[in-house]
């Protein structure tokens, strides 16, 4: 006898499983289900399997469920490294404008900014403009790398989280459609809502019952195949990349360095004083 525990159990199992299957996916199946809803005899006769040959047939399944990963995680891992080949081309091209914006970040600079920056330093020192730059100036830097990082990082990590989410549920898909399982679930599906719409009606619940322990126990067995997957998936969604990140992040911080030295060196904030005089004809 199933527990009403077990049962309930079963039925958040089974409501997480449908959860993570994508809408165009979960409407084929829907589709098909709708075309099923009169089973013939014969049909309900080809689901009355044995117990065995359900559990052999899961277990078949399982197998080739393995081959399946085996070529997706393959092919996720070069399309991860063609991608970061990808981004690093980007990255090269971001360098150059980036070099490009800050050489000229005086000329080029926002009207309102420079007037705030103006206004502020109207008695500063050459120290106190040394410390402007080693922190503001370089906190505006350190914000173009984060924020250009952020977006692409979001990008990897959603591009492979959707092919891991999209593939996990067509597998799961190919089984609860296989033509046995799916009859089987109809049938079983039909009695519940249609038959036993009383409680005198309900009758021999016997195979009803084994059918939700064995869905409870394949929907287990799913999930834990799948957390399991999940911490490859991650280190995919890792692996490179962090290394990737921290090679970039010498070479900008490099040239950072160096532009940053340079500005102090030449006094760059000069070229801003007759912007200054002009600010001051002006009160």
């Amino acid at each position: 006898m199933v527990s009403l525990k077990l049962i309930a159990l079963f039925t958040l199992t089974s409501t997480f499983i449908l959860s993570v299957i994508p809408a165009s996916l979960q409407n084929e199946c829907n589709n098909a289900k709708d075309c099923a809803l009169n089973i013939s005899n014969e049909e309900t006769a080809e689901i009355e399997k044995t117990d065995e040959w359900k559990e052999n047939e899961w277990n078949k399944w399982k197998l080739k469920l393995e081959d399946n990963w085996k070529q997706f995680n393959l092919s996720l891992i070069k399309e991860k490294n063609e991608w970061i080949q990808n981004v690093t081309k980007d990255w090269n091209e971001w360098m150059q404008n980036m070099q490009h914006k800050w050489t000229h970040y005086i000329e080029n600079m926002d009207e309102s900014h420079k007037s705030h920056i103006l206004e502020k330093s109207l008695t500063w020192n050459n120290a106190d403009w040394e410390n402007w730059v080693n922190t503001e100036l370089k906190g505006l830097i350190d914000n173009e790398l984060q924020n250009w990082i952020n977006q692409i990082e979001s990008q990897r990590y959603t591009w492979i989280e959707d092919k891991w989410v999209h593939w996990r549920s067509y597998q799961i898909l190919t089984w609860l459609k296989s033509d046995w399982k799916h009859d089987e679930n109809i049938c079983w599906l039909r009695k519940e809502y249609i038959e036993w719409n009383k409680p005198s009606k309900v009758r021999n619940t016997g195979g009803w019952l084994k059918w939700k322990e064995r869905i409870y126990k394949q929907s287990l067995e799913w999930l834990y195949w799948v957390q399991n997957k999940e911490k490859i998936i991650q280190n995919i969604k890792c692996s490179g990349w962090i290394r990737w990140k921290d090679d970039k992040n010498k070479i900008f911080n490099q040239w950072k360095e160096c532009f940053l030295n340079n500005w102090i060196r030449e006094e760059k904030w000069n070229s801003l004083f007759n912007d200054k005089q002009t600010l001051f004809l002006r009160q």
